[in-house]
């Protein structure tokens, strides 16, 4: 009865002219909101108002106490999560696999803004595959794109540092945009980085000094997609 007592007064300050009057109101019903009381209205319409006692019981004791739970039944819960998770990155793995598949075509055809659709919808799926930057990388360099082809290519070097195809991919970016120092630093890391690759670095460095404008041909990019 004190509660109804309480909201029925509060509800005639917030009515009032008088603005002190309406600040007291206001004062009250927030702090009756702060303390987790809701009002609603009974059968007769009668004003009434309660506490809101779900918050106080919405974690049940194990929930709120560590120390409650058991190790079983938090181990099951970590297999649950982790089971959930293995899951979705292999559901993940093969629409990313699916995905590429069609942009393999669509580059072999030499449809190539085909291709870095489908790429670029591969690597939503997963963006740890440097197969799938290097194939868009390729895709724009065909494209004349060697700006974004070198984004694909720094992305790929993330994956795995090594990679031989992102290192000369990059150099070529860089011989086609006219940066002679960064082409001969990426040939040289992908020396560094493959000792068991010389000859085949070095017959790709005589290529590309006998290109003006290296520029990749239809069947040797085609041999360079994964």
């Amino acid at each position: 009865m004190h509660r109804v007592t309480e909201v029925e007064k509060i509800v005639k300050q917030l009515a009032s002219t008088d603005v002190n009057d309406q600040e007291r109101g206001m004062f009250l019903a927030d702090e009756i909101l702060q303390n987790n009381v809701k009002t609603d209205v009974s059968d007769i319409g009668e004003l009434k108002a309660k506490t809101n006692r779900t918050l106080i019981n919405k974690y049940s004791a194990e929930e709120s106490d560590p120390n409650k739970i058991s190790q079983e039944a938090f181990k099951r819960s970590v297999e649950r999560d982790a089971a959930a998770r293995a899951e979705d990155r292999k559901a993940r793995n093969e629409r990313a696999e699916t995905y590429k598949r069609i942009g393999n075509g669509a580059f072999k055809e030499s449809d190539y803004e085909k291709a870095v659709t489908y790429f670029s919808k591969a690597l939503e799926q997963r963006r740890d595959s440097a197969v799938l930057w290097n194939n868009r990388a390729l895709s724009y360099m065909r494209l004349g794109l060697f700006e974004k082809a070198l984004l694909d290519c720094n992305w790929a070097l993330k994956v795995n540092e090594a990679n031989i195809k992102a290192l000369l991919n990059s150099a070529k970016c860089h011989k086609s945009l006219g940066n002679e120092e960064q082409c001969r630093n990426f040939i040289q890391l992908a020396r560094e980085r493959n000792p068991k690759f010389q000859s085949y670095i070095s017959e790709f460095e005589r290529n590309l000094e006998s290109e003006a404008t290296p520029q990749l041909t239809r069947e040797a990019a085609n041999d360079l997609i994964d």
